[in-house]
């Protein structure tokens, strides 16, 4: 499905008609500056407000108010954490506004500018390192639904091998359910608060510094070891700069190789079926098929 011109139209009619008429807001512009998989991001003026930014779910399937929308619970998550990060003094666009109706749902932000300059890994691991310290204070992930860490990838990895499964018609041998969760379940690492997609695609630079992160769909809480083993995975930083901002090098040395193992072989899922069903890489196809059967084969050699 693809976001239309009308379809623009349609949503800067219904956010400018909430803004003006139940916020009671002067808005002097709007436009649209970005689209995703669930949501369009709109740049608006407010007189007294300034540059703001409206994050909106676009899709005609989204039900306005069906709290269990991947589209509400995008915007409520991000709501939520933004919040709890805002309070801890992380870098994150400061929330407005967390609109929920019949017609229209939106989150209106602070809109943080960038310049699109490098960000270095080590920068980024220093970022990382301080919203695993940010306190948890009873804070509840919406999706995550009460349930641990273990439990969720877990689940993920055996439906995400099935899928693998049924698409390139493999073998891909694994643990049960059970077994993969008691072995996580036996790490002693404290539970934190998890980004799990960090990358410069959500992170606003300024000449060289970080502003703000963004983009909390992935986030759970459980062991920090997960976004770790994610970020070596994906190999989108310079993993050695990263660790070395990160400074923690004990959850490493202190966790279990079959836990580790566990952990990328999520993320080696995900980017196998992404490459093989959604972008057409070859390249990286067959790199990440061959991380799966690697890291199944090392997982069942620990057992």
């Amino acid at each position: 499905m693809i976001l239309t011109k009308n379809s623009i139209e349609k949503l800067k009619a219904s956010i400018s008609k909430v803004i003006i008429q139940d916020l009671n807001w002067q808005l002097e512009e709007i436009k649209l500056i970005g689209s995703g998989v669930i949501n369009a991001v709109f740049l608006i003026r407010e007189k007294n407000l300034g540059m703001l930014a409206v994050r909106t779910p676009w899709r005609a399937e989204e039900n306005m108010m069906d709290k269990h929308s991947s589209g509400i619970i995008s915007l409520k998550k991000e709501a939520q954490i933004s919040e709890h990060c805002h309070k801890y003094s992380l870098p994150v666009p400061k929330v407005h506004k967390l609109h929920l109706s019949n017609e229209i749902n939106f989150l209106i932000s602070d809109f943080v500018s960038g310049d699109n300059s490098p960000i270095s890994s080590f920068d980024i691991g220093q970022l990382t390192s301080k919203i695993h310290e940010v306190p948890l204070d009873r804070l509840s992930i919406i999706d995550q639904h009460q349930q641990s860490l273990s439990q969720i990838i877990s689940h993920r990895i055996i439906n995400r091998a099935q899928t693998l499964r049924e698409l390139t018609n493999s073998k891909i041998t694994l643990p049960c359910l059970k077994e993969l969760q008691a072995i996580l379940d036996t790490s002693q690492a404290d539970n934190c608060l998890l980004h799990l997609d960090v990358r410069r695609p959500n992170l606003i630079g300024e000449k060289g510094s970080i502003k703000a992160i963004i983009d909390w769909d992935n986030a759970f809480i459980g062991n920090p070891i997960m976004e770790l083993m994610r970020i070596a995975e994906t190999e989108e930083l310079h993993v050695d700069e990263f660790l070395k901002g990160y400074n923690n090098m004990s959850i490493d040395e202190n966790t279990d190789k079959a836990i580790q193992f566990i952990y990328r072989l999520d993320t080696a899922l995900m980017l196998s079926i992404l490459f093989i069903s959604f972008v057409n890489d070859v390249e990286k196809r067959e790199h990440y098929l061959k991380r799966v059967d690697y890291l199944s084969t090392e997982i069942m050699n620990s057992l």
